[in-house]
This record gives structure tokens, sequence and C-alpha cells, in this order.
């Protein structure tokens, strides 16, 4: 897997990004950490209650910043910075202590978003996201998990 290419899909499909598209793309992280939270269960009554409604807020929250009906603003960057790296190291450490290959999915994931692309430019929705374009693929995660 190499960091750079997920980088550089993301400047091909905005070159200059802008708020709006920060908050789509904050709102498909907060989708992205959602459906995690939906593959989880929990034997404890009050964790899979608190998991529910964590759900369910975050479900919320990624529509309204991917809609467009709300926006936010980065009121600390080196926080944000120091949160975003962070995520990504603990993804990976969950990852490891999962049994699973991040390296490998990874990988897979950024050839599957590069086939999203139409003559290697993006096509966006009505609201700013990248669509599935007609060569897209689903990653193949089999033999990952």
């Amino acid at each position: 897997m190499n960091i750079n290419s997920i980088a550089d899909w993301h400047q091909a499909a905005r070159n200059y990004p802008d708020t709006q598209a920060f908050n789509v793309q904050l709102g498909c992280h907060f989708e992205e950490i959602s459906e995690m939270i939906e593959a989880l269960e929990s034997n404890n009554k009050d964790l899979a209650t608190d998991l529910m409604l964590a759900y369910g807020s975050l479900v919320r929250i990624a529509d309204s910043l991917k809609k467009g009906v709300a926006t936010v603003n980065i009121v600390d960057r080196k926080e944000f910075l120091d949160s975003l790296g962070d995520q990504v190291v603990t993804t990976i450490g969950t990852a490891y202590c999962a049994n699973m290959d991040i390296v490998g999915a990874l990988t897979e994931i950024d050839q599957s978003n590069w086939s999203k692309f139409v003559d290697g430019k993006p096509v966006f929705d009505e609201n700013g996201k990248i669509k599935k374009g007609p060569n897209y693929f689903t990653p193949t995660l089999e033999g990952m998990y």
C-alpha cells in the first residue's frame, strides 16, 4: 500500500479543495465510522445501547455534511491534524489486533477508488461526492479479514 497513491487520488479528485469539499469528505469519514460501529456488537447492554446511539448520531451528522445541510469549521488545526494522524495509527493497530490485513485492504480499496474515475477524471453527484463510474469495481477483501 502506498499512502501517496491515496493522497494523489484525493488531489486528482479535488485539485483545489474548499469548504464544501472538506465538509463532504468529513461527512464521508463519519459515514465510514458509522459503518464500523454497525459491524460491532457488545454483550454489555449499556455499551450496545451507546453504540446504537452513536451510530444514529453519526449517520445524521454524515448525511448533513454530505448534503450541505450543515457545515463545520476547524477551530484548532494542530489538534485536528494530530487526531487525523492518530486515527490512521489506531486504525492500523485495530486491524492488526483483529488479525486483519489492513495493508492489503488499503491497496485494494485504493485501486477500487481509482476505478471510480472516468477518463482519469472524477464525476461528482449533486452534493459534491464522487460517484462510481462505469469501470468501478468493488474492492475484493476476501482472505484479508
